[in-house]
């Protein structure tokens, strides 16, 4: 059996975007991608207010399955049973699910930083990442993220 390679991220991203990257290569083992099972909560519990888990639906949906408090507390919005593509300006959402469906498609993980606005119109930067969840038949069905409050105010 061939080792897989060793996978990294950029130095410098937030410390729960690392600490969830870390686990999930953990949980993977020998496989591409984690099985959606092995996810234990208790193992990721000070990361939990900034998780989401996401849900790839046939009608090209992407739904929050479940999103952390932190997510809610700072959007102002509870985000779960949302589609992600809803909050999407509707000229950048074709770029989005392209981005999104290679993730499933060709699996990888994803980095993004965002410009966003608090419930109180607050303008900060997120940083995003986004890692593949496989069924248990194989099928990557799910993404795993975590959201990251990196900068507050205009840039």
């Amino acid at each position: 059996m061939q080792a897989l390679a060793t996978l990294v991220l950029p130095s410098g991203v937030a410390a729960n975007t690392q600490l969830l990257f870390d686990y999930w290569c953990s949980i993977r083992g020998q496989e591409i991608v984690p099985c959606r099972s092995d996810l234990r909560p208790v193992a990721i519990l000070p990361l939990l207010p900034g998780i989401m888990i996401l849900e790839y639906r046939s009608d090209g949906a992407l739904v929050y399955r479940l999103a952390g408090t932190a997510c809610a507390e700072t959007l102002g919005i509870d985000l779960t049973g949302t589609n992600l593509l809803d909050l999407i300006a509707p000229h950048q959402r074709d770029k989005a699910v392209h981005r999104l469906n290679i993730v499933r498609d060709h699996p990888c993980g994803q980095l993004v930083y965002e410009k966003l606005v608090t419930k109180y119109k607050t303008p900060f930067v997120a940083e995003v990442i986004y890692l593949p969840l496989r069924d248990r038949k194989g099928h990557i069905t799910q993404l795993l993220g975590c959201v990251s409050v990196i900068e507050w105010g205009e840039k």
